[in-house]
């Protein structure tokens, strides 16, 4: 059978199937509000972990290696929760891990709470007070490679089992 191809007048046509609309039944209303608030209370639950980190570590402590100690956190917090949500996306994609079936679980994990937990505002402020930009170009590089690292370790080392 030949192709169909949209120049060709004397081409058999295909007939594509119509893409299925989303229901709008009151389950897909509910099911979009709940992942809002998922995002919510992992917003608000990532935020108060990210100030109780800088609650315990003294902002204005020195430096070392040319950064304070709220750097560091920032650098810290933001590389860890890179590798955590490679980890968690690398678990989805092979359907195992904490909310695979659920997408409120992975919207209040993902965005909610991993989302707020790294603030990209506090890099970006780190890029313009004082002007340091290779300290964020090697905390983008940082990050992005720990995704990585995570998103293949969580495709490797998924748990095994029944699916959540």
């Amino acid at each position: 059978m030949t192709r169909w191809a949209p120049w060709d007048p004397s081409a058999p046509r295909r007939r594509f199937p119509v893409p299925a609309r989303v229901p709008s039944h009151s389950w897909s209303r509910w099911t979009r509000w709940q992942r809002y608030a998922a995002v919510l209370v992992g917003a608000f639950l990532g935020t108060l972990g990210r100030y109780g980190l800088g609650l315990l570590v003294d902002g204005g402590s020195g430096t070392t290696a040319g950064l304070s100690a709220g750097e560091w956190i920032t650098a810290g917090v933001n590389t860890a929760g890179a590798l955590a949500l490679g980890v968690l996306s690398g678990w989805w994609a092979v359907g195992r891990g904490p909310g695979s079936r659920r997408a409120w679980v992975r919207a209040g994990l993902g965005p909610g709470f991993l989302g707020a937990f790294t603030t990209f505002s506090a890099l970006a402020l780190t890029l313009v007070h004082p002007f340091r930009p290779l300290e964020v170009l090697a905390q983008v590089v940082v990050g992005v490679g720990v995704a990585w690292i995570g998103l293949m370790w969580g495709r490797r080392f998924a748990p095994r089992g029944e699916t959540a």
